[in-house]
């Protein structure tokens, strides 16, 4: 039996992304993932813009409306995929709540920009007996899940020291990183803002930070979004040195060996080891990963809590710039 999916949002994850990707094979849309993993049926879409929803009946099949309302009555769904703006999220979480009864809510990251809608929007759905997930999708890609490996076995060794670089914003694309280091690292103990920075967006901070995690500390530096994009975690072990460039498309790590020229020094290897990443399906492993907690297993995804810990974080870096 297939689950039924209803995205609410059709911007660039709910739908976007795939229409303009050239790259062949990728997934890089809730739609697409949907639409292509054997496990789900893509039941319907939300959007109030016209084109939007014309674009969606062009790609897809299944209901299709402005009315959140109206799509939980005609499509039943088992998943509900919230990927409207953030300011959004509140309003479109307590109408899927109060229309329906899905048994998983995907929303995207942040919950919210403010901690007491997130709040609510966490306890509706453990009132509701519905199982809430933040899309913190690196977190579910291979790639990640083999540095965090390393990092429990010991083959990458603590302390960790590490800078990360971010634009557009702290909460909104920054949180991306924070989580997943919270993943390698554990979770956020204590923070210092080094420079103030500017807000993106009108609410977003875009200040350099240094987090301290339970492994080790990094420094996160905010790039210019106006000149180019720039996501990239560099981390520097006791044994080696971890790169997760191009937003994690690319992992290598470099191991500390002997100097060959001289025995009185250790430095990096000159062979990076490439560690396998799937960058390019994210979404399609988000789906899988659904699969796997509907059929009574345990997932990777960001519950609703462990995101709610994190935003918290995120908000008193905001308040204390």
């Amino acid at each position: 039996m297939k689950h039924k999916v209803l995205i609410i949002g059709l911007g660039r994850i709910g739908m976007g992304y795939d229409l303009t990707s050239a790259k062949d094979g990728a997934i890089l849309s809730h739609a697409k993932a949907f639409s292509t993993h054997p496990g789900f049926e893509l039941s319907g879409g939300v959007d109030p813009d016209e084109n939007r929803r014309d674009l969606y009946s062009a790609y897809y099949k299944g209901w299709v409306g402005e009315d959140i309302a109206t799509a939980m009555r005609e499509t039943s769904p088992d998943v509900v995929i919230i990927a409207s703006p953030t300011a959004d999220h509140y309003r479109c979480m307590m109408e899927t709540l109060a229309c329906g009864k899905p048994k998983v809510i995907i929303c995207e990251k942040p919950l919210s920009d403010n901690f007491t809608s997130a709040e609510k929007m966490v306890l509706a759905c453990r009132d509701a007996g519905c199982e809430l997930f933040v899309n913190y999708l690196r977190r579910v890609e291979p790639g990640a899940l083999e540095v965090r490996r390393r990092i429990l076995s010991n083959e990458i060794k603590p302390p960790i020291k590490g800078v990360t670089w971010y634009t557009k914003g702290l909460i909104r694309n920054g949180s991306h990183f924070s989580n997943l280091l919270e993943l390698w690292l554990g979770p956020i103990k204590d923070f210092k803002i080094i420079n103030a920075g500017r807000i993106w967006d009108e609410n977003d901070p875009e200040p350099d930070v240094q987090l301290e995690f339970d492994l080790g500390t990094v420094t996160f530096l905010a790039g210019t979004e106006e000149n180019f994009s720039h996501y990239e975690i560099q981390l520097l072990a006791s044994n080696g040195c971890l790169r997760y460039e191009h937003g994690g498309s690319k992992i290598t790590w470099q191991a500390a060996v002997q100097d060959s020229d001289s025995d009185e020094y250790t430095v990096l290897s000159k062979h990076d080891e490439k560690i396998v990443t799937a960058s390019d399906k994210l979404p399609l492993l988000v789906a899988e990963e659904i699969l796997i907690y509907l059929a009574g297993g345990e997932t990777k995804l960001c519950s609703g809590e462990s995101a709610l810990r994190s935003l918290n974080w995120l908000l008193k870096i905001r308040a204390a710039r």
